[in-house]
């Protein structure tokens, strides 16, 4: 088949979790999408964002949970592409750091399918953006290194620490469930007990930061919901740091917000800027494709703080 009978794929950063954080260029193309296929990560009020009558469709990938396979999701990926104009594969944070997106540029390269990566915030950026700091620091740190600490294999395998010996920085992405070991390791190969922090929901619901040390962070840990998404940073930056007490715990306010849809999604967007979470309930839901109804459902069983109705003249 020759390229001209393939839609054009956009493998899209949605960013750490606040909408506010996304790309301009994000944001148009996923108001342009025909079908959108997402990761469980994303925020899900960025695909209410779409169009309503367009499908989307939940590909999984959330850490240390059975998803789709990615042989799935590139078979997914051809498949729309035949059928669509604008596909849109919507990742958490940025699609090129740990991602998996060179696989998907693979098959899209060997199928002849024009293709476009567009950035977002990755979680790391975002998460020491909100503490204040720096990766890097003069006469501090001088480098940064993004590893994984979550292997397809449950052993897990050793991670390279050399920036860390090197007066770098160490983040460390997925690496939650396996923390006492990642910190066992590190410890067993520096002998230093270097400052920790923990950083789980980055600019989510439910963000959340734990400061320790390698020795000590594991039973700081055990006290707090780890089952969170989150990363891990290690080095001598985080002596630097002094913990706001809004960002030990912060619960953000979580809203609904019923009415018409354009005034739910301005009203929306004011409460994101302002620190809070939300969805929208629109009064048009019976226009919505069965998928972005089926989104909606599947999230009023979780408990909002409250819920607003707005119309074109006024909100409550």
């Amino acid at each position: 088949m020759s390229v001209t009978n393939y839609g054009k794929v956009y493998l899209i950063g949605a960013g750490p979790g606040n909408p506010s954080l996304v790309t301009r260029r994000a944001e148009q193309l996923i108001k342009k999408a025909d079908v959108i296929l997402y990761d469980r990560l994303v925020n899900p009020f960025m695909l209410q964002l779409a169009r309503p009558e367009i499908p989307i469709i939940d590909v999984g990938k959330l850490p240390y949970s059975k998803h789709i396979k990615q042989d799935e999701i590139n078979e997914l990926l051809v498949t729309t592409a035949t059928k669509h104009s604008v596909i849109i594969r919507l990742k958490g944070g940025d699609p090129a750091v740990f991602g998996r997106v060179y696989e998907e540029v693979q098959i899209l390269t060997e199928m002849r399918i024009p293709y476009e990566i567009v950035p977002g915030i990755t979680s790391s950026s975002a998460a020491i953006a909100q503490l204040g700091l720096g990766f890097t620091i003069r006469n501090i740190a001088t480098s940064v290194t993004y590893t994984t600490g979550h292997f397809k294999d449950s052993t897990g395998k050793p991670f390279d620490i050399t920036g860390l010996l090197n007066n770098g920085t160490l983040a460390i992405y997925m690496g939650i469930r396996n923390l006492e070991s990642i910190m066992q390791e590190i410890y067993s190969k520096t002998h230093t007990n270097y400052p920790v922090v923990v950083c789980m929901d980055v600019t989510g619901p439910t963000e959340q930061y734990v400061k320790g040390t390698v020795l000590n962070i594991v039973s700081k840990m055990d006290t707090t919901n780890n089952s969170k998404p989150g990363l891990i940073i290690v080095g001598n930056i985080v002596d630097k740091l002094t913990l706001k007490e809004d960002l030990t715990a912060k619960h953000r306010a979580k809203y609904l917000i019923r009415g018409s849809r354009n005034k739910a999604l301005e009203k929306a967007f004011e409460l994101y800027e302002q620190g809070d979470w939300c969805m929208i309930y629109p009064d048009e839901i019976e226009q919505l494709h069965p998928s972005q109804q089926l989104l909606i459902e599947s999230h009023l069983a979780q408990s909002f703080d409250r819920e607003l109705y707005v119309d074109e003249t006024c909100s409550q």
